[in-house]
Formats: structure tokens, C-alpha cells, sequence
């Protein structure tokens, strides 16, 4: 099913020509993951390009540099997605894509996803279906626009891996996007609560500054 999925991927970017790329870079103070700090505090820098097809159909992929364990063994995540997206009226979107996200110095953590994402309004519901038996996760989102600000909320959960079940657990944030010339900065709050055990609950702050261009 891999091979069939990138196949498709590289046939939405072989036409990428006739439609709306973008190209992202950033850098942030730490990689949080549904909750969780993938660098454990450690800066990171990123980039990510996307391809939208006037037809509905897009793709894109990323590569970031986190995920390191300790300082003797750095890592990196890369990924990839493909899906459709319709925006039935003015106030309701939605997608459905397929992401793989994969770590090409410790392969035994890949995983990959069927993503469902609709907003109503300033609301946010996102569903992904693990595979391989990758734990299902959810997310509800809200935010609000002001100015060239935009202020979020976010409350994740999801099941527990391969039976580990101390690794579940419910993740909030809060935060603030301000665009300022070409750049995004954001600013959040994030709060992960393990279901199974205190000794995996974390919090902190993570600020990051990105600049995105068409092309």
C-alpha cells in the first residue's frame, strides 16, 4: 500500500507545473509531537514544500531536524502527503490525505496515517487512522483571527502503542500566530497528561519564526 501511495505522490508532484507551490522554511526552539518534545528542548529547523492542484488534489512533504535521543545519536524526520481538499461553502473545508512519516537513521519508528480534516467555521476537527496498528489520534482546534494575529486552542488524545498502555494521553495547547512582513512567529503553551503514568506528563514553551514563499 506504500508503494501505491508514493507512486501517487510523485504523480500529483509530476504535475506540480500547473498548480500552487509553496515553499516554507523555520526554525524553532523545540519539535512537539501530539503533546510531546521530540528534541527534549533542543532548537530545530525545518522546511516544507506543498503543491495544489486546481482540480482539488495536493501534496507536499518536510524534512526537520529532530528527534535526537542524546547528543551521540541525531536523527531527522521526513514525510510526505497526498490528498484531496474541497471547500464545500464559505465556512465548511475538507480533506482527506495520507501522510508517511518516516526517520531514516532509526526506521523501526516509521509510521504512517489516513488523516480526515474538516473546519466549520473557526473550528477545527482532525481524525487520524493509524496503520500497521499505529495508535489512532484525534485532535479539535479552535481559533480566532484579530489584526494579523491568530490565537489558537487545541485538545489532542490518543491510544496507546504495541500495548504500552502508560503511553496514552490527553494533550492541550495555546498559542498566538503574528505575521510581521514575510515572517510568521509563533508563540505556545502545550501541556501533554499521560493517561497511564505521572512520569510522562510534560509541559512547556516553545517559540519558532518562519517565512513561506510562492513560487
Amino acid at each position: 500500500m506504500k508503494n501505491i501511495f508514493l507512486k501517487i505522490f510523485l504523480f500529483f508532484l509530476s504535475l506540480s507545473v500547473y498548480s500552487e507551490s509553496e515553499v516554507e522554511f523555520s526554525l524553532n526552539s523545540d519539535s512537539i509531537w501530539r503533546g510531546l518534545t521530540q528534541n527534549n528542548g533542543n532548537p530545530t529547523v525545518g522546511a516544507d514544500i506543498s503543491f495544489s492542484l486546481d482540480n482539488g488534489f495536493f501534496s507536499g512533504a518536510w524534512i526537520e531536524s529532530c528527534c535526537s535521543e542524546n547528543s551521540s545519536y541525531p536523527n531527522r524526520e521526513v514525510g510526505y502527503l497526498v490528498g484531496y481538499q474541497k471547500n464545500i461553502n464559505e465556512n465548511l473545508y475538507i480533506s482527506f490525505n495520507y501522510v508517511g512519516t518516516n526517520y531514516p537513521d532509526s526506521k523501526i519508528d516509521n509510521y504512517d496515517e489516513l488523516e480526515l480534516f474538516f473546519t466549520f467555521y473557526n473550528f477545527g476537527i482532525s481524525y487520524f487512522k493509524g496503520l500497521d496498528n499505529f495508535p489512532d489520534y484525534y485532535e479539535l482546534s479552535y481559533s480566532y483571527e484579530f489584526l494579523n494575529n491568530s490565537l489558537y486552542l487545541t485538545y489532542g488524545d490518543f491510544d496507546s502503542y504495541k500495548n504500552f498502555y502508560n503511553s496514552n494521553g490527553a494533550n492541550y495547547s495555546i498559542g498566538i500566530d503574528t505575521v510581521l512582513k514575510d515572517f510568521t512567529f509563533t508563540f505556545f503553551y502545550y501541556y501533554f497528561n499521560a493517561n497511564g503514568s505521572n512520569d510522562l506528563d510534560d509541559d512547556g514553551v516553545v517559540f519558532s519564526v518562519s517565512k513561506k514563499t510562492s513560487f
